[in-house]
């Protein structure tokens, strides 16, 4: 099973844009993941196709489970 942790924003045009961090440090801490994306906002890090980021949407642990039932 692998992890990711996704931080989503929303940039100019109102799409959604999502930064992802493969194997997150667990337990994650709320208000630090808060803190830096309110950092990356201020920082203006990341430019998406639809212009700057300008606001946290959330931030969410994805866990992806693969079983393979034939091989060959």
């Amino acid at each position: 099973m692998s992890k990711r942790l996704e931080l989503r924003f929303q940039n100019e045009e109102g799409r959604n844009v999502t930064i992802a961090l493969d194997e997150p440090v667990e337990p994650t801490d709320e208000e630090q993941i808060s803190q830096v994306m309110d950092t990356l906002l201020e920082e203006n890090v990341f430019i998406s196709n639809g212009g700057d980021l300008t606001k946290k949407r959330d931030a969410r642990i994805v866990e992806r489970t693969v079983t393979t039932v034939y091989e060959n």
